[in-house]
């Protein structure tokens, strides 16, 4: 079934296997944990009062792409680093390398990137002067422009790596410098191969004192601002002072490709997509009403729709219907960065659950495990504390699946009505091929969506819980 939810996407944009603790309960557990509990209405009349929840879904999908730039210094006017890489709409291009004849700085656009689309058009040509010259405030400054060969702790000179005296003024600053008596850069895009190219060009400074070799950097694509670093603030730990202080991207690299216990990455996103407007709903029992893991969809409950259109209204009518089960909307979709929140009572024997689609794919939506979270200790305290580490991607099993963020199937592209699944079971997403940035394929073998799991994942949504009253 096919509903337009394409232009309510199409705003949102432009305003821009698992191990046991995983497991989904069977279906007769799940009844039998029904049988036990006592039903809203039972405990109202009891006096048991409603505790009250905020849910917030927070869409925290940001680092999509990252690659190094160069392999040796830029030493000789006229050289040239040359990096490709893939960008959709809605994202921003940051990148930084250092000025190698210095204690700490580092050529880079102001902290917010520089974004790569208006509209449907690609960003191209000159873009030198959205380039700053930055001191990292992480060592204090030799007379390096004037006196270069007399110093002691740039990173030619140095004995030895992050060796010099810190700065007193550790906060990353504009230094005011004319970034085209360093370099000029400069971006391209082939619409054929949807690639970018940056080439970043050393200027002559053969008549200075200081010649101003630029050492290889780090070029990533993203969503929020402050990818590298923030201006006014200290460094973050992330690897950016070893290369604004050495000249080595090394340990920047590694800590935007980190992965977790499962091997999966930690900070990198899967895939640049708007999450749908989605339900939030409690349901007593450890069985969510909405779907059962490795079971075709077989109760008109309105999950089709909101896995394949991102139209929410029919789950949120149905959830509704069902006793002991309350049901909350929202009304927007979230791009990256944004949140939609909840206020929801409940009473003990309820859990919490929800769902929003991720609108680059055909029928694939997000969601707490089938038991929902635990709001409440046995005795029926509420809880201050809660287990958010179960927000899994999962396949609807209603359409074919289509490449993310290229298929003519899915909301952002037309949500035009193709085959359907050949599996037609809910069922974790264990695998992403990620053509949208060309970081290829993407393994989470719980199929983690919550940003920053310990596990790995998709890094797709950040889900935080809190009690109200």
């Amino acid at each position: 079934m096919k509903k337009s939810i394409l232009t309510l996407v199409v705003a949102a944009v432009a305003i821009l296997g698992s191990c046991s603790s995983d497991d989904d309960i069977t279906i007769d557990q799940a009844i039998d944990e029904q049988t036990e509990d006592t039903t809203n209405e039972e405990q109202e009349e009891e006096g048991v009062a409603p505790s009250t929840f905020r849910l917030t879904l927070r869409n925290a999908i940001n680092y999509v792409n990252v690659k190094r730039i160069g392999e040796s210094n830029l030493t000789t006017t006229g050289e040239t680093f040359t990096t490709t890489f893939k960008a959709t709409q809605g994202t921003y291009l940051s990148f930084a390398n250092m000025f190698a004849q210095s204690n700490d700085w580092f050529f880079a656009p102001n902290s917010a990137g520089i974004k790569l689309w208006d509209g449907m058009t690609p960003l191209t040509g000159d873009i030198s002067d959205r380039i700053l010259v930055w001191d990292a405030g992480s060592e204090e400054e030799e007379e390096f422009l004037t006196d270069f060969p007399n110093t002691i702790y740039t990173a030619p000179n140095q004995s030895e790596p992050n060796s010099g005296p810190a700065d007193d003024d550790n906060t990353v600053r504009d230094t005011g410098r004319n970034i085209r008596n360093y370099l000029t850069a400069d971006l391209a895009y082939d619409a054929d191969t949807k690639e970018f190219t940056l080439t970043i060009t050393k200027a002559d400074r053969e008549a200075l004192h200081n010649p101003g070799f630029i050492t290889p950097g780090i070029l990533v694509v993203h969503t929020l601002d402050n990818a590298l670093f923030e201006s006014g603030q200290p460094l973050k730990n992330n690897g950016l002072e070893s290369l604004a202080e050495d000249g080595s991207p090394a340990a920047i690299y590694e800590w935007f490709n980190e992965v977790g216990t499962d091997g999966a990455p930690l900070r990198l996103s899967s895939s640049y997509s708007v999450l749908s407007p989605a339900v939030a709903y409690v349901h007593t029992g450890e069985q969510t009403p909405l779907f059962t893991r490795n079971e075709p969809i077989t109760t008109d409950n309105g999950l089709e729709e909101l896995a394949e259109d991102g139209s929410n209204e029919k789950a949120f009518n149905y959830l509704n219907a069902m006793e002991n089960v309350t049901a909350l909307a929202s009304d927007t979709p979230a791009t990256p960065g944004q949140t939609m929140v909840f206020e929801i009572e409940a009473v003990p024997g309820q859990r919490l659950n929800f769902a929003t689609m991720l609108i680059s794919a055909n029928d694939w939506f997000i969601s707490n495990n089938q038991a929902g979270i635990t709001l409440f200790e046995e005795d029926g305290t509420p809880l201050d504390s809660f287990d958010l580490s179960k927000n899994y991607l999962y396949d609807a099993g209603t359409e074919v699946d289509q490449v993310i963020g290229a298929g003519n199937g899915q909301p952002m592209n037309g949500n035009e009505t193709v085959a359907d699944d050949a599996d037609t079971t809910v069922r974790r997403v264990t695998s992403i091929n990620d053509v949208q940035f060309d970081k290829g394929i993407i393994n989470s073998t719980a199929g983690v969506t919550q940003h920053r799991e310990e596990r790995g994942g998709y890094n797709l949504i950040e889900v935080t819980l809190e009690l109200i009253n």
